[in-house]
């Protein structure tokens, strides 16, 4: 039998916990040094100044997943079921969170490769597509959160095509715009928030 409709619980269920998994294997990526593989010339901060890409790709992808989560959160607080359509395109976003931890060791282990970067990008690229596919499904898509929720994630599609583009010329422009998008990002929701939006739209 096809269903209609979905139960907000379940689908939130699985979602956290695919969020939760994410999250916790970014952090494997981080290796702690082996003080019996030292080489006469080498140091522990040596070894540790290794493992810096690895903790700055952990920090990246954990800052763009609290936002993808947090706009998820926004899109599940309204109603106790979710429609088909809206259901797909929450497991488009889930299939492209489980994915972030790969392109995420790529550009921890190879931070001047372009692919690393490209990758990245187009994992958050897919998830902003699919939360913006959630929003525009959402029957609270006109309310407060939901112009915050679109917002917020057509500024990450965007993110990602211009890094993709300046990748092309240097993978480190391409993360220096994700810095930016990261570092930006709340004063940039907290000014759209306070100038912007009001309750009374």
């Amino acid at each position: 039998m096809r269903h209609k409709s979905f139960l907000s619980s379940r689908i939130n269920a699985l979602s956290d916990g695919v969020f939760a998994i994410a999250m916790t294997l970014l952090v494997f990526n981080i290796q702690i040094p082996d003080l019996g593989d030292f080489k006469p010339e080498e140091n522990f901060q040596t070894k540790m100044r290794e493992q810096i890409p690895h903790i700055f790709s952990w920090l990246l992808s954990v800052a763009i997943l609290c936002r993808l989560w947090l706009n998820h959160n926004h899109l599940m607080s309204d109603h106790e079921t979710k429609s088909v359509g809206f259901t797909s395109f929450n497991f488009l976003l889930l299939g492209a969170v489980a994915f972030i931890p790969f392109p995420s060791a790529l550009l921890g282990e190879y931070p001047d490769q372009a692919w690393s970067v490209i990758l990245l990008s187009i994992s958050y690229a897919v998830a902003a597509l699919a939360i913006a596919g959630m929003w525009y499904i959402a029957p609270n898509r006109s309310s407060l959160s939901g112009k915050r929720v679109l917002l917020v994630s057509m500024v990450m599609l965007l993110t990602s095509i211009l890094a993709c583009l300046l990748t092309a010329f240097n993978p480190y422009w391409g993360l220096a715009l994700w810095i930016v998008y990261v570092v930006g990002i709340a004063p940039f929701a907290y000014l759209m928030e306070r100038y912007v939006f009001t309750e009374g739209d």
